[in-house]
């Protein structure tokens, strides 16, 4: 596998894993990645897509106080008072490209941990689409990691629900198979942590381009996370 150095962070980092130990108060599809500017896209959906795709690259590689407004206005093909026609603030950007990347996995997850499938088939497909998608979402994933301390008080109550629905699930498919005698006497939160700890580390060293490609990265980690917790693994 190839190795990658990891990207400088950006204030204490890690924010994703860091917060959801803290007690709480009181995402749109994901091919912002894909966006071509070559491409000529017309309307309100469009130009946010647009903005929220640049915008994406910038906060990954420069940091949310790095990368200026009128960088992103300008390399999105807009002005600055144009951009702010679909965003009120720089951190409503922000905001907006961490829930879209929260909400799609949030899909993905209550779909697989819906589905009828026995519980040790769902924490394998838990696993490897985590592997999967976090490894095909690494800005995204950067962001998330390094920029919650950058949103608003009112947004960060917000991000900090949508990271403990994450974690409950998760754990509740871990209770479940603690209940049904096949999981191994660890608590049920701290392997929940183990495993978000696991894939969001994936962002810093992990190459989408290298020996090792996203589908056999999710089926590494899933069987490295499935040996370490099954009794009998």
């Amino acid at each position: 596998m190839k190795y990658v150095k990891p990207r400088k962070q950006s204030g204490k980092g890690r924010y994703f894993w860091n917060s959801l130990n803290k007690p709480i108060d009181k995402f749109k599809n994901s091919c912002y990645l894909s966006i071509d500017r070559s491409v000529e896209m017309k309307g309100m959906l469009s130009k946010r897509e647009m903005v929220l795709g640049v915008a994406t690259k910038l906060f990954a590689a420069k940091g949310f106080d790095g990368a200026s407004v009128r960088k992103i206005a300008e390399e999105a093909g807009l002005s600055v008072a144009g951009m702010f026609h679909y965003f009120s603030t720089k951190e409503e950007i922000l905001f907006d490209i961490m829930m879209v990347f929260l909400d799609e996995g949030l899909r993905g997850l209550k779909r697989i941990c819906e589905s009828e499938k026995p519980s040790i088939e769902r924490l394998k497909e838990v696993c490897k689409f985590f592997s999967e998608y976090f490894a095909g979402h690494q800005d995204e994933l950067t962001i998330l990691s390094n920029e919650g301390k950058s949103l608003s008080p009112e947004h960060k109550q917000i991000f900090k629900r949508k990271q403990r629905q994450y974690l409950d699930i998760v754990r509740s498919l871990l209770r479940e198979l603690h209940e049904e005698g096949l999981l191994k006497e660890i608590d049920q939160t701290v392997l929940a942590f183990l495993f978000f700890g696991m894939v969001l580390w994936t962002s810093r060293w992990y190459n989408p381009q290298g020996i090792v490609n996203p589908t056999e990265l999710g089926e590494i980690i899933s069987e490295v996370f499935l040996r370490g917790v099954l009794k009998g693994g």
